[in-house]
């Protein structure tokens, strides 16, 4: 085996990046946002594609040789799925590659490069009254961390996803080769499959796999009407026309498949008003019928903070701003709502309409700034449960990638608070209603032995309550290594067989990205968890 420091030197001579293989940053690179600790041989800040290329092409010819060095893509490290750390070489991104290339205000379309942060572009993007529709929960997300995941962002149900966003990726694949995604058609897919390149063969294995496994791929496409990051999507690959898009199997495969070096994105005009309301819901109004009405009414935000976890935030901080726009703290939720287009004056005298009818009266609409901010302040209070340590206890981020019918979501919050519960665990509820994505942060201390070995109990009955509600265990990231090993009970053992045949056929060395997704055994999590968490501290 080749040793690292020969490895470091050899690739610092070649690259136009640095290559650290220091102790130090190698420590700093061993974590990222979830409860896992895998530390690299080494890091690499590329500047160009073709360090890149190089780095990828490097480790292809030691797979080749039986020799493991894989790869992993990473932002700011913030991923709670544990899919921003990796054993072998970490490629850091937020350094150097992480402008904007080209703004094309006409047509609307922005070219970028993985380690653009999300705040940077949009600030970039606002000053030529342009948007990019995706809202992370993290502020220091990276377009490649969101493309990575699928980042579907508060905003989803309005204006869909990163993938919904996408024009066009270009992509370095596992044997170093660069390609663009689109969809093309039969005639321009029959062209690729005679290519005498990777990209000709990843093309001729996919069609033949779609073709051997239609009624499967087909049955797991229409398996669920929630919101699902689970697996690789096969089934938006190719068109009932006969059409072909290797797109949505890129993104959200947490860089397993491929590594993502530029992306152009479509953009939409920056909303030049804003509505934005607030409002308490008892037990009783806290309904289906509730959440389907308010939904008809199409927010372009639709958020909610469980009760008790109002009072956890009390508990934690002392703060009591939210105090004046509830009744009593006796609230099931307190929601949130924005509307962003020309329609919304109607909008609101419908909410409004909708809230006399049952009774509900507390509630407040802010059309200025500043009463905007008073409430997102209060809608963004909890962060003082994510961000909470106290002599070893934390809120642990292994139950903040699930999703349920929108129309469900305050019913299963009632379960998720009951798991909290019966475990003697304190935790906070909290999600979106638009897309029915629920985030459950328990407070755990994992360096005491009797609460860590709760992790996995906790995880497994969050799980079962999921799937009692058809709901996802991957709702708004990918599997990473933290649902991996779970993922079967999602999607069962032929869409698990499926996934792994595409994983192959994209990465036939397993040098991208490995046990992210595929491969990852609940004996690996424990042997990888770490021995206390704290909120990882970005590094780049």
């Amino acid at each position: 085996m080749v040793s690292m420091s020969k490895i470091a030197d050899y690739l610092g001579e070649r690259l136009t990046g640095e290559v650290a293989a220091d102790v130090a940053t190698r420590e700093n690179f061993s974590t990222d946002g979830s409860i896992f600790k895998v530390t690299p041989q080494l890091v690499v800040y590329p500047r160009t594609t073709n360090d890149i290329r190089k780095v990828v092409r490097f480790s292809w010819r030691l797979a080749e040789r039986g020799q493991a060095f894989p790869i992993t893509a990473r932002g700011f490290g913030t991923d709670p799925t544990g899919a921003a750390i990796g054993s072998g070489a970490i490629l850091s991104f937020a350094s150097h590659m992480s402008r904007i290339l080209e703004l094309d205000v006409k047509s609307q379309m922005v070219r970028v490069q993985p380690g653009l942060n999300i705040n940077v572009l949009q600030e970039a993007l606002a000053t030529h009254g342009l948007f990019l529709p995706v809202k992370p929960s993290e502020k220091f997300a990276t377009i490649g961390g969101m493309l990575a995941q699928n980042i579907s962002g508060s905003k989803y149900a309005k204006y869909g996803s990163m993938l919904d966003q996408v024009d066009r990726i270009e992509v370095v694949l596992a044997n170093g080769e660069v390609i663009q995604t689109g969809r093309v058609n039969k005639r321009e897919l029959s062209m690729k499959k005679g290519l005498q390149t990777m990209e000709g063969e990843i093309y001729r294995a996919l069609d033949a796999l779609i073709d051997e496994n239609i009624d499967s791929i087909d049955m797991f496409g229409r398996s669920s009407d929630v919101l699902n990051r689970a697996g690789f999507p096969i089934h938006l690959v190719k068109g009932s026309d006969g059409s072909f898009d290797l797109t949505p199997l890129i993104v959200g495969a947490q860089g397993t498949l491929g590594i993502i070096n530029q992306a152009i994105l479509q953009l939409i005009q920056h909303p030049t008003e804003i509505t934005m309301v607030a409002a308490t819901l008892t037990h009783d109004q806290a309904t289906t019928e509730i959440i389907e009405k308010i939904t008809d009414l199409d927010p372009s935000e639709f958020r909610f903070i469980d009760g008790d976890t109002l009072n956890l935030i009390k508990k934690i901080n002392g703060d009591t701003r939210w105090w004046k726009d509830t009744s009593k703290n006796e609230s099931a939720a307190l929601i949130f709502m924005e509307f962003d287009d020309k329609h919304q004056a109607r909008s609101i005298k419908k909410l409004t309409k909708l809230f006399e009818t049952i009774g509900l009266t507390n509630f407040e609409i802010a059309t200025n700034y500043e009463e905007q901010e008073r409430l997102r302040s209060i809608r963004d209070s909890v962060n003082a449960v994510s961000g909470f340590e106290e002599r070893g206890t934390a809120a642990l981020p292994i139950a903040s990638n699930m999703s349920v019918a929108p129309s469900r979501v305050f019913e299963f919050a009632v379960e998720a608070r009951k798991v909290l519960s019966h475990n003697h665990i304190d935790g906070g509820i909290w999600g979106d209603l638009g897309s029915g994505v629920i985030t459950v942060k328990p407070l755990i201390n994992l360096a005491n032995l009797g609460q860590r070995q709760t992790v996995f109990k906790f995880i497994r009955e969050m799980h079962e309550k999921v799937i009692e509600f058809n709901g996802s265990i991957s709702g708004e990231f990918g599997d990473g290594r933290l649902n991996a090993p779970f993922a079967v009970e999602q999607y069962g053992n032929s869409m698990l067989e499926i996934f792994t045949k595409i994983k192959n056929i994209f990465d036939p060395y397993n040098m991208l990205n490995p046990n992210v997704k595929i491969g990852t055994t609940r004996d690996d999590l424990l042997k990888n968890m770490r021995q206390e968490y704290s909120a990882n501290k970005i590094v780049f």
